[in-house]
C-alpha cells in the first residue's frame, strides 16, 4: 500500500526553500506524483511505498 501526502508552498515561503524542502522528501524516498498551481499557491503531491 502507498501513502501519499500533499505539500503547499507557503504564502512567503521562497522558491528556493520549497524545492529544498521538495528534494528533501525525495532523498526520504518520496516521489513526485503529481503538482499544480492556484493563482499564487504551488501543490505537491508526493507518494510512498510503506
Amino acid at each position: 500500500m502507498d501513502r501519499y501526502k500533499i505539500i503547499k508552498k507557503g504564502l512567503f515561503q521562497s522558491l528556493d526553500n520549497f524545492q529544498e524542502h521538495v528534494n528533501g522528501m525525495a532523498a526520504e524516498g518520496w516521489r513526485v506524483v503529481s503538482s499544480s498551481a492556484d493563482n499564487a499557491t504551488l501543490y505537491v503531491i508526493l507518494e510512498r511505498q510503506r
